[in-house]
């Protein structure tokens, strides 16, 4: 049995993954604290996200990108 992550919106419904999502849904999808998630932006840049003014954003798509770049593969 696999275990997927949903995120949903206001009305309960499923959210496209080209949708955008806040810092704090970002970090609770892909399963770290925000402040890892805020360390990861200033420093190491490993997720895009979007910038209008002040407010940071993330694509539900790149978030999964992200995490199939920390696979890690198991031995045969």
């Amino acid at each position: 049995m696999t275990k997927t992550k949903s995120i949903k919106d206001e009305t309960g419904e499923g959210i496209n993954k080209n949708c955008l999502v806040t810092e704090r849904v970002a970090a609770a999808y892909i399963g770290i604290s925000y402040e890892s998630l805020k360390r990861s932006i200033r420093w190491n840049r490993r997720i895009p996200y979007y910038k209008v003014n002040k407010r940071v954003s993330y694509r539900v798509a790149d978030l999964d990108m992200f995490l199939e770049q920390c696979r890690i593969s198991a031995k045969n």
